[in-house]
């Protein structure tokens, strides 16, 4: 009877140690996992709050194509940070804060090297207007070899990113992933420009058409992260009375170099008669 009794003790005792074991497995997957989802392989990112107890599924957008593949954007975040380029983040010193974000999200050419201190060193995605393309092809280098595992999502018109042989844009992007069959590029459709523009006419009450106003790459920015991201900290964006505070801080319009005052520029587009943003 004692043997019997002790063999159930250790039958008891491997089943329960064997629980803990699968538990701890799991646990251990849950806290790897997101970093792999989340961030398409991005090395570095060191933080998922204890309280991610599941595995968040990819989330397909439509509005987004692979200029490769054509297939469209998987992305889903947890806690993304939002870095502008604004002279603002000059001396502010959160670039570690920023790095344990699950997702970085940065805009155009601005660059991380020389800057770490500031606004950190790593980007997962990379949201750039039509117009800045130029810009990263200056250093392809940079942009689609040394970060190949950020994602890019280039929003533009039509006219621009058509995919007929006539689009000005589309076909550089073309020529930069045969050269980087690595870079992962993304172009917004027609219709997700058009729903963008519905956006704007919602919260603002006017067409952006005929108002004669350009949405920014921060406009697109936020479009994409608010589908994408489950929380959100911005970096490095002022108020809309921030310019109208006694003694503001004068910074330059990027932190990357010098030029207007922030605010100066920001008077400049408001003021504009057409192609304000």
């Amino acid at each position: 009877m004692a043997c019997i009794l002790k063999r159930k003790s250790v039958i008891a005792v491997s089943f329960i140690a064997a629980f803990l074991f699968l538990l701890a497995v799991r646990l251990v997957n849950e806290v790897n996992f997101p970093l792999l989802l989340n961030c398409f392989g991005q090395p570095g990112a060191k933080w998922i709050p204890f309280s991610y107890t599941y595995r968040w599924p990819l989330r397909t957008h439509y509005g987004y194509i692979n200029v490769r593949t054509q297939e469209p954007l998987q992305l889903d975040c947890n806690l993304c940070a939002i870095v502008s380029n604004s002279g603002q983040m000059v001396g502010q010193k959160v670039g570690n804060e920023i790095d344990q974000s699950s997702c970085i999200w940065r805009m155009n050419n601005a660059p991380t090297k020389g800057y770490e201190e500031d606004v950190g060193r790593m980007t997962m995605i990379r949201v750039v207007s039509h117009t800045s393309v130029p810009l990263l092809l200056k250093n392809p280098d940079y942009f689609f070899k040394e970060a190949n595992a950020t994602i890019y999502v280039i929003w533009g018109p039509f006219r621009n990113m058509r995919k007929d042989g006539n689009g000005i844009v589309y076909n550089m992007l073309k020529k930069t992933v045969d050269i980087y069959p690595n870079a992962q590029i993304y172009v917004t459709t027609e219709k997700r420009m058009s729903y963008c523009d519905g956006v704007f006419k919602k919260e603002t009450g006017k067409d952006r058409v005929q108002s004669g106003s350009y949405l920014s790459t921060g406009w697109f920015t936020f479009i994409l992260a608010m589908d994408a991201c489950y929380g959100i900290h911005v970096y490095g964006m002022i108020n809309d009375t921030y310019c109208k505070t006694e003694g503001y801080r004068k910074v330059p319009y990027h932190y990357y170099e010098q030029g207007r005052d922030e605010c100066d520029e920001y008077f400049l587009h408001e003021h504009a008669p057409y192609g304000g943003a």
